[in-house]
């Protein structure tokens, strides 16, 4: 599972930075750019979220059986 970490969150935090720089104004301030990275990067890591939830849960119903 750490391996799913280490290759989604540098993923996730580089398409972040990429799509920031692509679509930010040449003169549009440091703290936007901050608060829309944050907020986006916030609505990504549910991608990374999801699959470790199920992960632990099946992870734990296979101890228990």
């Amino acid at each position: 599972m750490w391996v799913f970490y280490l290759i989604s969150l540098p993923l996730t935090t580089g398409m972040v930075m990429l799509t920031l720089r692509y679509f930010a104004g040449p003169h549009v301030p440091r703290y936007v750019l901050f608060t829309v990275g944050y907020t986006w990067f916030c609505s990504l890591s549910i991608i990374i979220l999801v699959p470790a939830d199920i992960w632990t849960v099946i992870d734990s119903l296979s101890f228990s059986l």
